[in-house]
Parts: C-alpha cells; sequence; structure tokens
C-alpha cells in the first residue's frame, strides 16, 4: 500500500506542477487511452454487453485508440480537440449517471456523445489550449496526490482504486464530504499558478537565449 501510496503521490506531484510541459511527451498515451474509451464505450452503448458486442468493443477501441494517438502525436491541435471532446462527453456521462441514469447505457453514451460535440465547438471556436492542458493536468494531479495521502490515512483502499479509478474514488470521498471537493479546486488553483509562472520563465530565458544568440552573430 506505501509503494502505491507513493507512486500516486511521485505522479501526483509531477502532473500537477509540470503538466503543461510534460503534456507533448504524453499526447501518444493520452490519445491511445481517449481513443479506446470511445470506442469501447461507444460500441458498447450501440450493441449492448454481450460476448461479440464486448469483443467488437475492444477491437474498435483499440483501431480508435490507435489512429487517436498517432494524430495526437503528429498535431498538438488534434489532441487538444480531442482533449475538449473526452472533457466534454465525460462531464455530461458524469452528470447522467449523477441524475441516476445508470442502467440507462444508450442514453449515458447520447449525453457523452452530445458533450464531445460542445467540447469539440468549444476547442474550434475559442483558444483555450493552454489553458485547458494546465487546468486539467493540475486537477488530475491534484487528485492522485489526495487520493495517495487518503490511502496512507485509510480513508480509501486499493480495491476503491482498482474498481472506481483514482477520480472516481476522489469523487465517491467528494460525495461524503464536500470539504474535500474545497481541498481539491483550491489545491488545484495553487497548480495552475505554479504552471503558469514556470511557463513565464521558460518563455522569458527562451526569448533572453534567442537575443543573446543574435547579439554574438553581430559581434561576429
Amino acid at each position: 500500500m506505501i509503494i502505491v501510496a507513493t507512486l500516486l503521490l511521485a505522479f501526483g506531484l509531477v502532473t500537477s506542477l509540470l503538466g503543461l510541459k510534460l503534456f507533448k511527451l504524453l499526447l501518444p498515451a493520452l490519445g491511445l487511452v481517449s481513443g479506446f474509451m470511445i470506442g469501447f464505450v461507444g460500441t458498447q452503448g450501440v450493441f449492448g454487453t454481450g460476448a461479440l458486442s464486448n469483443a467488437m468493443a475492444v477491437l474498435v477501441a483499440l483501431a480508435v485508440g490507435v489512429l487517436l494517438a498517432v494524430l495526437s502525436f503528429l498535431f498538438f491541435d488534434v489532441a487538444i480537440v480531442v482533449l475538449s471532446a473526452i472533457v466534454g462527453a465525460s462531464a455530461l456521462a458524469y452528470l447522467g449517471v449523477a441524475l441516476g441514469l445508470r442502467q440507462e447505457g444508450f442514453v449515458v453514451f447520447l449525453l457523452a456523445v452530445a458533450g464531445g460535440i460542445l467540447g469539440l465547438i468549444a476547442a474550434q471556436r475559442y483558444p483555450i489550449g493552454v489553458q485547458l492542458v494546465v487546468t486539467l493536468s493540475s486537477m488530475l494531479g491534484v487528485a492522485y496526490v489526495l487520493t495517495g495521502f487518503m490511502l496512507v490515512a485509510g480513508t480509501v483502499n486499493l480495491d476503491q482504486l482498482n474498481n472506481q479509478g483514482v477520480v472516481g474514488t476522489l469523487l465517491r470521498v467528494v460525495d461524503q464530504s464536500f470539504l474535500w471537493f474545497f481541498v481539491w479546486i483550491g489545491a488545484s488553483l495553487l497548480a495552475m499558478q505554479v504552471q503558469y509562472r514556470l511557463a513565464v520563465v521558460d518563455a522569458l530565458s527562451s526569448a533572453f537565449a534567442y537575443e543573446e544568440s543574435r547579439a554574438n552573430a553581430r559581434r561576429k
């Protein structure tokens, strides 16, 4: 348990504080996971959860995942669009589940599709790339950090993490005590400020290095 908690804390700190820097390195993995989720959930939503449909869902999920992984690696804008669609789809799907539609798989699927479309529209109309990456990486990283502490404290256990995932487990805790929601948001805002400051420092360093190289070239 200590090893798992340590890994959660380490991954969470790196993601929450260096998410913008690491984003391009993680694009293929993001595309693969996102595509797999879209393909699997979408196929099951249309064809049900039988043995044949499950096998078909896995194949479709792999194909879509590989496609999005390649596109995300080659095109940053595509990755932002994919990320926006995933956020929108996940938000509306979770809303449907929260409203008691867990058993209505097709309805939840339609909500996810609608959310994905809204995410696509937002990505096309507004320059939200950097802000979206910073916000999501900060919130995700802080979620891992909080879950790591909760695991050590005994608030959550490994079975919950295995069955519900890190974010799902944290959301369960938030449902029971809304105080954790404010802790999550507050820590995420602090992490976002750190990422923005690091981005400004990098930009200034790059500009200074560029001007210095130009000055050296003129002397020669």
